[in-house]
């Protein structure tokens, strides 16, 4: 049997130019067009205030991606975490971590 070796890129990062992510599931809609949830492979991140990495996670969100380069109809939902600040003196509690090809959502709050 044939096994690849080396780097396997995720579809996300194939089809979505999103690396760090990985497809969670996929669905054709009623109407047309398809809906796609991705997620970041790795959890951890720094919290934008104090910089300590964290990587516990508080809650999931899910932020509707708009804008993807892609011939037909797809939404892109991404399951983020929200993780707790590992740092007790910060006064972020929570945030979630963006990345350049997925900048925060409408309803995020500064940093």
């Amino acid at each position: 049997m044939f096994e690849p070796k080396g780097s396997r890129r995720d579809a996300a990062s194939v089809i979505f130019n999103l690396p760090g992510y990985r497809v969670i599931g996929a669905v054709d809609l009623p109407l047309g067009g398809r809906r796609v949830k991705v997620a970041p492979v790795d959890l951890a991140d720094g919290c934008p205030v104090c910089g300590v990495v964290s990587g516990r996670v508080h809650a999931w969100v899910v932020q509707r991606v708009r804008d993807v380069p892609y011939a037909g109809q797809v939404e892109v939902l991404v399951r983020k975490p929200r993780l707790v600040c590992a740092e007790p003196a910060c006064p972020r509690r929570t945030f979630t971590p963006a990345s350049s090809q997925l900048p925060p959502g409408p309803g995020a709050r500064p940093g």
